[in-house]
């Protein structure tokens, strides 16, 4: 996973960034909630603005003595590399 991660930034020219938006968060309980949140992932390679790719990212919380963490991270593109 790390070497996938890795060859990836590597490749990538410009500036990437991901924007969210359309964040909701659901408590299911005093001790766990979900985030859900539209992704719209952009780069800058100073010429031109291009979109990458869209999806949804899905996150389960957790709340711990320091604090919510994140337990489980899913994202789900809308385009298959």
């Amino acid at each position: 996973m790390i070497d996938f991660i890795r060859d990836g930034h590597t490749a990538q020219t410009g500036r990437v960034r991901p924007h969210l938006g359309n964040v909701v968060v659901t408590t299911t309980d005093a001790a766990t909630a979900e985030v859900r949140a539209y992704l719209v992932q952009t780069r800058n390679t100073g010429e031109s603005i291009q979109m990458i790719s869209t999806g949804v990212y899905t996150l389960g919380l957790c709340r711990s003595d320091g604090g919510w963490r994140i337990a489980e991270l899913t994202l789900t593109l809308d385009n298959a590399f």
